[in-house]
């Protein structure tokens, strides 16, 4: 106890020893109300900094998932561009069947063509052989009238 506090004559000194340990409970209350206080608030504030970090990062991953959504739309539209590109063309192609078809029909008019050429080349052949034969033929003949002529 201070010396400047004076103690009234009619209080009794473990009143008054109460009255000090109930002020200073009080005083180390308060501080403690104090502390959780500011606690609180230096946790609601990094709660709420962290809340906004995370509400960039969720609008960021947003923004990424949007533009992945895009690319990859954009990607599978040229996907059915060239899905319906290979639709025309196989339209405009010939189906194996008819080809071989055509094919064998093709093959038969060749031979057919190889089998004349081959039988106007015999007879161009023969045609020429004959004239040779004839020529050498004439020749000779020739060859013996003018020997006899020559000796006669």
């Amino acid at each position: 106890m201070n010396s400047e506090q004076s103690t009234p004559r009619n209080v009794h000194p473990t009143e008054d020893l109460y009255h000090t340990v109930e002020w200073r409970m009080e005083q180390r209350i308060d501080a403690l109300e104090r502390l959780i206080d500011a606690k609180l608030a230096n946790i609601t504030t990094k709660i709420d900094a962290q809340a906004a970090q995370v509400g960039l990062a969720l609008s960021s991953a947003d923004k990424a998932v949007t533009k992945a959504e895009a690319a990859t739309e954009k990607r599978f539209e040229s996907v059915n561009e060239f899905r319906q590109t290979l639709s025309d063309q196989t339209k405009t192609f010939i189906a194996r069947v008819e080809f071989e078809v055509v094919r064998d029909s093709h093959a038969r008019q060749i031979a057919d063509l190889a089998s004349r050429l081959d039988k106007l080349e015999g007879k161009g052949v023969g045609l020429n052989a004959g004239w040779v034969y004839l020529v050498g033929g004439l020749t000779v003949v020739a060859t013996v009238v003018g020997l006899v002529l020559a000796f006669v």
